[in-house]
């Protein structure tokens, strides 16, 4: 199982991406192209990992 954080934003769409330790929400933020008033929630969810 593979950790993933998963971002509901306000536009009502949902995003994820895969959690590497030392990488701070800002750089997933930027990753993802959204800002913090994008975000309405986010939590950490898991995912069968993909072989």
């Amino acid at each position: 199982m593979a950790m993933y954080e998963e971002y509901t934003l306000r536009d009502g769409t949902t995003k994820f991406i895969k959690k590497v330790e030392g990488r701070s929400l800002q750089q997933e933020m930027k990753l993802l192209g959204i800002s913090e008033k994008d975000i309405l929630s986010m939590q950490l969810v898991t995912k069968p990992s993909s072989k």
